[in-house]
């Protein structure tokens, strides 16, 4: 048995920490250049420029390649600082999937994030639909937001079915309860909006 002088052990292991501490400071700045192009996708695609989003989800997808890059290699710092970065890729990619194809047939295998991620991305995808909604009962366009609001609800009742403990899924149950809260809320929201709407269009036959 061969054994090793304890200094040169304790430099081991710095050198192993070194290497992690490296590896998360890249991590940190790879997830936050993810969340500030996932962002202003979303943010695009409310402004009506899907041009943009695209552009914006291409380089969001690049950044992703990087970040995978660590997952086997530094697994203990991989996950619990990529997961709130990646959900938003999620939750972004969906939502222009959404809007562009109005549907929600989305290969989400594609984009090889992990599956917590995944569902929790979707459950905040409920709340960038209903602002999305909104604008469109502003509009007048009755049809395409109850469209909208359909899909809100096949994800949140899939979403609901996932009964598993915080550890495997993240902060999933309480999204899950808020987009419940929004979907009840943009149904009265709707309601109202088709009411004025009508109400509208009396007074202007009246007159």
């Amino acid at each position: 048995m061969i054994l090793l002088d304890f200094r040169e052990q304790i430099e081991q292991w710095r050198k192993i920490l070194e290497e992690r501490e490296n590896a998360r400071e890249e991590l940190l700045k790879l997830t936050r250049e993810l969340r500030i192009n996932s962002t202003k996708a979303v943010a695009a695609i409310h402004a009506g420029n899907l041009e943009a989003a695209r552009t914006l989800l291409d380089n969001a997808s690049k950044i992703m390649d990087e970040i995978f890059k660590y997952r086997e290699s530094y697994p203990e710092i991989y996950f619990p600082i990529t997961h709130d970065a990646t959900q938003e890729f999620v939750e972004s990619y969906a939502f222009f999937h959404v809007i562009k194809t109005g549907n929600l047939d989305l290969d989400f295998s594609a984009l090889k994030v992990e599956v917590p991620a995944i569902l929790t991305g979707l459950a905040d995808l409920v709340g960038e639909l209903r602002r999305y909604v909104l604008d469109l009962l502003r509009k007048g366009e009755f049809e395409k937001a109850e469209h909208l609001m359909e899909m809100m609800e096949t994800i949140y009742s899939n979403l609901l079915t996932f009964d598993f403990p915080n550890k495997l899924t993240p902060n999933l149950r309480p999204k899950v309860d808020a987009a419940r809260w929004m979907i009840e809320r943009t149904k009265s929201d709707f309601i109202a909006a088709k009411v004025a709407s009508l109400g509208d269009k009396i007074s202007n036959v009246r007159e």
